[in-house]
Formats: C-alpha cells, sequence, structure tokens
C-alpha cells in the first residue's frame, strides 16, 4: 500500500488546473510519479522517452482509499482507467501503445507541478499612522474616529488585507527544502541522479553540478535522462565523461543517438594516431 500520496495545492492553482482534475486523479497521478521511478517497473523507451507499464489490478489494491470496496475489482479498474484518461484529457500524463499494452508516464507539465517552489505570503494587517498625537479609537469596521473633529484627518495607508505572489529567484544551488532523515530533499535527488549515472566518480563536484541544473530542471527530467544516457551509451568507463562535466555541460539535453560510439561522439574513444619516422613505427593515443 501506498502509505502517503502528496498534492501540491499551489502547483495546482498555478497551472490552471483547478475544476480541470479531481483530488482522487491527483492522487493517482501521485502513484503514477512514484511508479515510474520504481526499479522494478515494466518500461519502454519510445522516441527517446521513457515509459512505464502501470498494473491496474495493483494500483486499485496499492490505493484503498480511491475506491469504493464494495464494488467489484472490474468496476474499480474501470474507474482507475477513467482517472488516467481525465489525466491525459488534462495535459498532465502522455501515454504510448506497445502492442497490447498502455505505457504511461507523468508529462512535462506534471512535473511543473510537482517541483513547484512558488510561495503565496499574507501582508500585515493595515498600518494607521495620524498626523498628530490625536487618540485613534478601536475600531470595528476598520473605521478610524480622531479625538475632536478639528484636527487634521488621520492617514490610513492599507486598508485591506492582500496577498502577494512572490517568485523566489534561481538560486545558484535549488533550496534544500524539506529533510529526510537528517538530509534535505534536494541532496536525496541528487544522489539519486549521481546513483544512476554510469561513472559515479568525483561525487562532490558532481553533486554540485546536479544541484545547479536542478534548478532549471525537474528532478524527474533529470533522472530519466540520465538512465536513459546510462542504458545508451556503449563505451568503456575511461572514455564516459566525469559526472560533474556532463551535468554542467548540459549533456542530457543532448540527442541520445548521439551516446552510442558509433555515432563519434562523447562516448568514443580517442583515436590512434600512427607515427612514422626514423626512430620507427609507434602507436601512441591522444
Amino acid at each position: 500500500m501506498k502509505f502517503t500520496l502528496v498534492i501540491n495545492q499551489a502547483g495546482v492553482v498555478r497551472c490552471g488546473l483547478l475544476g480541470r482534475v479531481d483530488v482522487i486523479a491527483l492522487c493517482v497521478l501521485d502513484y503514477l510519479g512514484g511508479w515510474f521511478f520504481c526499479g522494478k517497473a515494466k518500461r519502454a523507451v519510445v522516441d527517446g522517452r521513457e515509459y512505464v507499464w502501470l498494473h491496474y489490478e495493483h494500483a486499485v489494491e496499492e490505493l484503498p482509499l480511491l475506491f469504493n470496496p464494495q464494488a467489484t475489482v472490474e468496476t474499480r479498474k474501470n474507474q482507475l482507467s477513467r482517472l488516467v484518461r481525465g489525466l491525459r484529457e488534462a495535459g498532465l500524463v502522455e501515454s504510448v501503445k506497445v502492442g497490447r499494452d498502455l505505457y504511461l508516464r507523468p508529462s512535462d507539465l506534471a512535473a511543473s507541478l510537482a517541483s513547484s517552489r512558488e510561495r503565496t505570503v499574507t501582508k500585515s494587517a493595515p498600518t494607521v499612522t495620524p498626523l498628530h498625537d490625536d487618540t485613534v479609537t478601536s475600531p470595528r469596521d476598520d473605521t478610524v474616529t480622531p479625538s475632536h473633529d478639528d484636527s487634521p484627518g488621520t492617514h490610513i495607508y492599507e486598508t485591506t488585507i492582500t496577498e502577494t505572489k512572490i517568485m523566489e529567484p534561481a538560486p545558484h544551488d535549488p533550496p534544500e527544502g524539506e529533510f529526510v532523515n537528517g538530509k534535505s530533499l534536494s541532496s536525496l535527488l541528487a544522489e539519486e541522479i549521481y546513483g544512476a549515472y554510469p561513472r559515479p566518480v568525483g561525487k562532490p563536484n558532481a553533486l554540485r553540478a546536479i544541484r545547479r541544473a536542478l534548478a532549471s530542471h525537474s528532478p524527474e527530467f533529470l533522472l530519466e535522462r540520465t538512465r536513459l544516457y546510462a542504458r545508451t551509451c556503449n563505451a568503456p568507463t575511461e572514455f564516459i565523461p566525469h559526472p560533474a562535466t556532463w551535468f554542467s555541460q548540459e549533456r542530457f539535453n543532448d540527442d541520445p543517438a548521439t551516446w552510442r560510439r558509433s555515432a563519434g561522439n562523447n562516448c568514443k574513444p580517442a583515436p590512434a594516431i600512427i607515427r612514422r619516422d626514423g626512430f620507427g613505427t609507434g602507436v601512441s593515443k591522444l
């Protein structure tokens, strides 16, 4: 059973999804997002994008709060199918048919919703500043009454409580956020992405490069592209770039076709130079 379901309410409102998708569907989206990063999930790669096969009967068992326990399994599977179809129509899920199986993946919109850092703050109560030392009575209806009628009027600089949205600037490294087992969420995400890279060396520099990449890319996107690179690149380990270089240069945005040795790209070993001179023939690598 999935113990915790997470819904980013601020992200739903900001992405214009309020009224277009209900809470139950958002719970299914959160479940799909977790299943997408499960190593045991059945996967398919189509056009360089990774999809997972969602086992509907297993999902119904994992999400008992979302379905009527008195209904048959088939009825609950049909309800789940309608929820997934609604998520696709809202642009939160992408799907592809491979044979007879339907494979799913959270869309870029879903990744944007999950990685939202926008927050709202409420300003302090109205500030009332008299021009002189006149006594201001305690109002019940936000009105100000001076002690006598012939004194200058009192200025009210703000009369209502308003909400202002503050978009936090993208920092050099993403914010630390909440902590899990003594480690920040961003550190855990960076560790997971680093662990998926096929040449895990230079860890401190690599983690810094990954955190910088997380400031402008969702963790789901980076982890997916890193795993795809690990499966696609067929070069010997010594010819694979260090992760700090790969993430700093945003090589995850490259065409996956360039990640194979036969394409003559960064995975291809350095060519050998055959030198012939008066002292004999030698072979050296650049």
